[in-house]
């Protein structure tokens, strides 16, 4: 493999009384080699900055993009950005405020371009090879075919998004206290969308090809970055902080040409990405007679139902479970609010840090191994139960158990992976990092000609507290059957620093 970079810059920078300007424009080439035709992509960009007096501020960019996945005449895309700022703390009604070190109002609008997809040239039509036809006697012979390939697209071109970012910046009592907050906007929008994805409105299968990638997606997002720190001494020889932060984020599906749907709460338009559409469990089957009235009417299309058996609720009414029932609960699978709590300190050669990290507004949907009970592997293994299942239905336990009647191996209606009962809460918090340290006295090194040392001891993920229960599993890990989760590790450390 081989990647060869062409980059030219041009810069420009000059000052005059109060007023302070730069220009940059810049050319960028990138080929990479790896087989007989070689990627290729490159663009120009450029930036003017203006401020007065370090008070008002502006400045301008701009991208001129090109990606060979798009046809002549689409290949280019035009990516311009703004910012304008205004350091208020510098102005002159603002030196009576003494308390006040810093403080700064900022906006930003621009917008960006994403050239990616699935496979290279999605605007040409190709032919490739077929099985070709059969000949001779007993069909003995054959002869190989040609077949048409992917459907092409000559007017797709650049996913777009408009950003727009509004914050403030702010610092008080001699830098001890500092604020930082962010309040941004997205709304992507000419999403390159494959056609043949779930829940899209593409060609039937008479055509006998799925269609063309197409620009139509559109979907924004909102949210709100906080950052709070405090730094302060006690005495001389103790200092500490703490540096809270979270971020706020929640999307929406603005548009994906849906399939038509039936009931609203069927639709993914206008709700949240990758919402967790579930069968909702209603109830436990209580006997015999119920198990047998529901099996009379074929209300759920997963088998025989037996006593202790999931019943689901039927919502459009229409007397069975179908594709129409599952509608979205709990949260997506990543958090909405995430959140670190960084604090330590030091005292004269100690100090001392911690750093809490968690998540919430987020759900786990989970199926196979993870959470089913005796679970069907390949070549007809079967897998053991977990302590969860010790809550199962018995006839002495109806009224409190939390999980269906055991089946031994596959029973699609208990172990459904769109179920309700497997879906969860997914908040966490965790004790990410400890860590313990000591810098040796400078007049004990000088002995050894060493310049600095210190020693410390850390420790990583060593408590996490969930909502999981007796699943079982990180709170981090993705949605599915826990096939891909391994258990997370605590790792201590022990270490030493030396500079010569």
């Amino acid at each position: 493999d081989q990647t060869f970079y062409l980059d030219a810059r041009l810069d420009w920078k000059r000052s005059f009384g109060k007023h302070n300007m730069t220009a940059m424009f810049m050319y960028m080439m990138r080929e990479y080699r790896n087989g007989v035709l070689p990627n290729r992509n490159q663009g120009y960009s450029g930036r003017d900055t203006y401020d007065y007096d370090n008070r008002y501020l502006v400045e301008f960019n701009f991208g001129y993009n090109g990606s060979e996945n798009f046809a002549p005449g689409k290949r280019y895309g035009f990516f311009p950005a703004g910012s304008i700022g205004w350091v208020v703390s510098e102005e002159e009604f603002m030196k009576k405020a003494s308390w006040i070190d810093f403080l700064k109002v900022r906006a930003s609008y621009g917008l960006v371009g994403s050239d990616n997809v699935s496979s290279r040239f999605p605007y040409l039509a190709f032919y490739g090879g077929g099985s070709g036809y059969d000949f001779g006697n007993n069909f003995g012979t054959n002869v190989g075919g040609t077949s048409e390939g992917n459907l092409a697209n000559a007017n797709l071109t650049w996913e777009k998004a408009r950003k727009l970012n509004v914050g403030i910046d702010f610092t008080t009592l001699n830098q001890r206290l500092a604020l930082t907050i962010d309040a941004f906007y997205e709304y992507r929008f000419d999403i390159i969308t494959d056609m043949n994805s779930d829940g899209i409105m593409g060609y039937p299968d008479i055509v006998g090809k799925d269609a063309a990638l197409q620009n139509l997606g559109e979907v924004s997002n909102r949210g709100v970055d906080i950052e709070l720190s405090w730094n302060d001494k006690i005495g001389k020889d103790f200092r500490y902080y703490i540096r809270p932060n979270l971020t706020f984020s929640r999307n929406r599906l603005e548009y994906k040409a849906e399939v038509a749907r039936k009931n609203s709460w069927r639709k993914e338009t206008g709700k949240r990405l990758y919402e967790n559409f579930v069968y909702v469990f209603d109830h436990f089957v209580a006997d015999q007679e119920e198990a047998d009235r529901l099996n009379k009417i074929g209300y759920q299309p997963w088998g025989q139902l037996i006593p202790g058996d999931v019943v689901y609720k039927d919502l459009d009414r229409n007397g069975v479970i179908d594709d129409e029932d599952r509608t979205a609960m709990g949260n997506p699978r990543s958090p909405e609010l995430m959140f670190g709590i960084p604090f330590g300190f030091q005292y004269k050669n100690f100090d001392f840090s911690v750093l809490l990290q968690g998540a919430t507004k987020s759900s786990i949907l989970l199926n196979g191994a993870a959470v089913f009970d005796f679970p069907q592997f390949e070549q007809d293994k079967i897998g053991r139960v977990k302590k969860m299942h010790l809550d199962r239905w018995t006839p002495e336990t109806a009224a409190t158990a939390k999980y269906p009647a055991l089946h031994y191996g596959t029973h699609d209606n208990n172990k459904n992976g769109n179920s309700s009962l497997f879906l969860y809460d997914a908040s966490y918090l965790r004790l990410k990092n400890v860590e313990i340290g000591y810098n040796v006295s400078p007049k004990l090194l000088r002995k050894f000609h060493v310049q600095q040392a210190r020693i410390y001891v850390q420790g990583l993920n060593l408590l996490t507290f969930d909502k999981l229960g007796d699943v079982d599993i990180d709170p981090e890990t993705k949605s599915g059957d826990g096939a891909s989760w391994y258990p997370i590790q605590k790792v201590f450390n022990f270490g030493i620093d030396i500079t010569f």
